[in-house]
């Protein structure tokens, strides 16, 4: 893909990621590795601050699985100078079909290019190699990744908070990004008020397919009795495939193998994606994820110490928000970084910042998972889409 000249709206963002921050806010501790906590590790880096970063496990664990990269979450990669590394290990695309049961196309959703009109409007990536990137631009901005070094515990001293790790050692802070997810015991014992993350009677089963020629879109397949497939082309030669049915049927062939399910299932849909089953390979990996939701009540900080992605705002991965809005805490991080006076005056501006636009998103995605389970004539996908646009379409 040929870019043209970067846009000046493009390109001023770009350069505002690597001002080096007038802060106080100078060492950054970051708890967890996913794709939440390597995107704030970046977000403090590119603002000069030093940053640690810890995860329990000593690689991340992979994930047969893909990344819809949607218009506000490429925006916010572009912040961050990730953009083109994504845009060029993905498939770039412009827009969403939805095709119903009988093989006809229902609905086209076009999506905007809010990362200015050097990139594509939305670009599609294996999960894994986004993970890839991330590491590969943290450890260049000097992030510092400790992999199998777990965080046991977060102790307040005046300004600051330290991080007690397993192996012993004490790490001082001036802030601290919670991005070990919603079932996290760290969360649990910083955030009292946290809610509990609530099952969603869903499941998602991801695997990677040959790309059939014409998929060059985001494709929802709507199937019978709750279940759907969604198709996102990832690379020339690959697509993403998610299955997605009510929890009681993924119970119902419990005997099945992973691969055989996926089949069977992809079997019930019309033609194409009957073909697309004989593709999917007896050793192919296949993830499987039961959904939970979870929208922690404001504020999302204590002190020094804030909650970000599941941590704070666990969503069902519709329209590409479930990501996307962990990109965002990382974009508002960066910008916070260039004025905050202190650690703690950064966390209470994050969650102003951050939760009326999130609690949005999330009822938006939630609306849209209860759509899959039960269709009603009142869900109108269109104008859902429509309001998240508006939502979403200017930053954080």
């Amino acid at each position: 893909m040929t870019n043209p000249r970067p846009s000046t709206e493009s390109t001023n963002e770009m350069a505002s990621a690597h001002h080096v921050s007038a802060s106080t806010v100078q060492c950054v501790g970051i708890v967890g590795g996913g794709l939440a906590g390597l995107a704030c590790a970046i977000a403090a880096a590119v603002r000069g601050a030093s940053v640690d970063l810890y995860d329990e496990l000593m690689a991340p664990a992979p994930v047969a699985a893909f990344v819809e990269v949607v218009p506000n979450m490429l925006r916010d990669l572009a912040v961050l100078g990730l953009a083109e590394d994504c845009v060029r290990a993905g498939f770039a695309f412009g827009g969403q079909e939805v095709i119903d049961r009988q093989g006809h196309l229902r609905l086209e959703i076009a999506m905007p290019h809010l990362a200015g009109q050097r990139y594509p409007a939305a670009v599609g990536i294996e999960h894994d190699e986004l993970t890839r990137i991330l590491e590969r631009h943290a450890r260049a901005r000097g992030v510092r990744l400790h992999r199998g070094v777990a965080v046991r515990d977060v102790v307040y001293r005046e300004d600051r908070a330290e991080l007690a790790l397993a192996n012993g050692a004490v790490q001082s802070c001036d802030l601290v990004v919670l991005a070990s997810g919603m079932q996290s015991a760290l969360r649990t014992a910083l955030f009292a008020h946290a809610v509990e993350a609530h099952q969603v009677d869903q499941v998602w089963w991801y695997t990677l397919v040959q790309r059939p020629l014409d998929l060059q879109r985001s494709t929802l397949y709507v199937g019978s009795a709750g279940r759907k497939v969604l198709m996102v082309p990832i690379r020339g030669d690959l697509a993403g495939l998610a299955l997605v049915e009510p929890l009681r049927d993924a119970s119902d062939d419990c005997a099945m193998s992973p691969v055989d399910h996926v089949r069977t299932a992809l079997a019930r849909f019309p033609s194409r994606l009957s073909s697309v089953a004989q593709q999917v390979r007896d050793d192919a990996p296949v993830t499987r994820r039961t959904l939970h939701r979870s929208l922690m009540p404001s504020p999302w900080h204590q002190r020094v110490v804030i909650a970000v992605g599941n941590a704070a705002h666990a969503m069902p991965p519709h329209f590409g928000q479930a990501a996307a809005q962990a990109f965002e805490d990382a974009v508002v991080i960066s910008d916070l970084l260039r004025s905050a006076r202190s650690g703690a005056e950064l966390a209470a501006r994050y969650t102003k910042r951050r939760f009326d636009r999130a609690r949005q998103v999330h009822e938006i995605a939630w609306t849209a998972a209860r759509w899959d389970l039960e269709p009603s004539t009142t869900t109108n996908l269109r104008e859902l889409s429509e309001t998240l646009s508006r939502i979403v379409a200017m930053p954080a």
